[in-house]
């Protein structure tokens, strides 16, 4: 594994400062976040991923979690 604890490159491993938004800052505050995706056998539970150590789980929806906010595709 390339990174460890936490699990992501080095643009996220900067400090967390109070009121930080998707424009102005970038950092990893907790080790767990949801994904956007469904559990595909019970929509109920979505994917859960741990940034300290790189791994996805599945969780209850009812779960309170935190997200981060990410664009897909190219520039």
């Amino acid at each position: 594994m390339e990174n460890f604890n936490p699990a992501v490159s080095d643009a996220f491993k900067t400090p967390c400062v109070a009121g930080d938004t998707v424009l102005t800052g970038s950092c990893t505050a907790a080790s767990n976040y949801w994904s956007s995706t469904t559990f595909a056998f019970n929509p109920g539970i979505a994917w859960d991923v741990n940034f300290n150590f790189g791994s996805v789980n599945a969780f209850s929806k009812d779960f309170t979690g935190r997200v981060r906010a990410v664009r897909g595709g190219s520039p």
